[in-house]
């Protein structure tokens, strides 16, 4: 399970250093997505099991004779790359493209965050925004508005 909460800083080459705690998860590739403003991280077997999940709904599963499962299945694994993690525990970002890149809009302080099954990597301001009132909210995420 990956859990915490990390301030980082992308280097000159665009890497970032994954959280020692999350290195023992990662052999030596992940697999990242970028999904909801963030930059979702996977081992490759955890990713298959993200994607399939997203075809679970009541009794069915992944038709591949159901044009939307079959595009939503395409889309989710062509926006998916593969990368290595050096021995340092890096990833380069820059290897997702310029594209992914720019939509995210990732500035030089990041925070890679543990959610549970993946890590996700946002920027440090956008993160700080998505994550502002989740105290607040606490008692009404846990247990329904009142």
């Amino acid at each position: 399970m990956l859990t915490g909460t990390y301030q980082r800083t992308l280097d000159s080459k665009t890497r970032v250093t994954l959280p020692s705690d999350f290195r023992r998860e990662f052999d030596e590739k992940v697999c990242l997505i970028p999904f909801s403003g963030a930059l979702y991280g996977f081992t490759p077997d955890g990713f298959k099991a993200w994607v399939d999940s997203q075809f679970e709904r009541d009794d069915k599963h992944y038709d591949p004779r159901n044009r939307d499962d079959v595009r939503l299945r395409r889309g989710l694994t062509a926006a998916c790359q593969t990368i290595d993690v050096d021995a340092a525990g890096r990833m380069a970002l820059g290897k997702l493209g310029a594209k992914t890149l720019d939509a995210l809009a990732f500035g030089h302080d990041v925070t890679v965050i543990g959610a549970d099954d993946h890590f996700e990597v946002w920027d440090a301001k956008r993160w700080e925004a998505e994550n502002a009132s989740f105290e607040e909210d606490l008692l009404d995420l846990m247990f329904g508005a009142e």
